[in-house]
């Protein structure tokens, strides 16, 4: 998930995550809270990646059984493609940038994430899911409902549904999780 050094705070069945430092990034490129508690984020988007197992999840679905019950229309429109999403919130300046995804870890735990970076290229690496990872938008750049600080983000990951039950790739996943966001913010 491109992330050390894990601060974390727990409400319900999810863990908020931080980190103090960020895998391959330069000093000064992940920031603190008080380095940006005074930043506008005004647009949202939805970034994503493929899967690392892409090929296999598809291999899966296209199968004859799954053919045969039909399986590949329901489970696309379910749980999405097997790709990995996350949301990013930019300032007006397009200088800084709140990213923020959804996952699972070994042991069935929720963990949600949200971090701010000095620059878009920052919050791409965030979340692409192995270094050789291609990305797009699954979601594309419009403005924010509300203008929002980093503090608020953060209230919004605590208070989105997907955070608030156990991760499954049917149907609470990180697709659900970047919608949501998108969606209310």
């Amino acid at each position: 998930m491109g992330q050390t050094g894990m601060q974390s705070i727990t409400s319900g069945s999810s863990e908020v995550s931080g980190a103090s430092s960020s895998r391959g990034m330069p000093p000064g490129v992940r920031l603190e809270d008080f380095e940006v508690r005074n930043v506008l984020f005004t647009e949202k988007a939805i970034l994503a990646c493929p899967l690392p197992a892409k090929a296999w999840i598809e291999l899966g679905r296209w199968n004859p059984l799954s053919l045969a019950l039909l399986a590949p229309a329901w489970s696309y429109h379910i749980s999405g493609s097997a790709d990995h999403w996350w949301f990013v919130a930019r300032s007006a300046d397009r200088m800084y940038y709140y990213a923020a995804q959804f996952c699972v870890d070994h042991a069935g735990k929720n963990h949600v994430t949200g971090l701010t970076y000095l620059g878009m290229w920052a919050a791409i690496a965030f979340g692409l899911q192995y270094p050789e990872a291609k990305w797009w938008f699954a979601r594309d750049w419009v403005p924010c409902k509300h203008i929002r600080k980093k503090r608020d983000l953060d209230r919004l990951l605590l208070g989105n549904p997907s955070a608030s039950y156990p991760y499954s790739w049917i149907d609470n996943n990180c697709q659900h999780f970047a919608m949501n966001l998108y969606v209310s913010s």
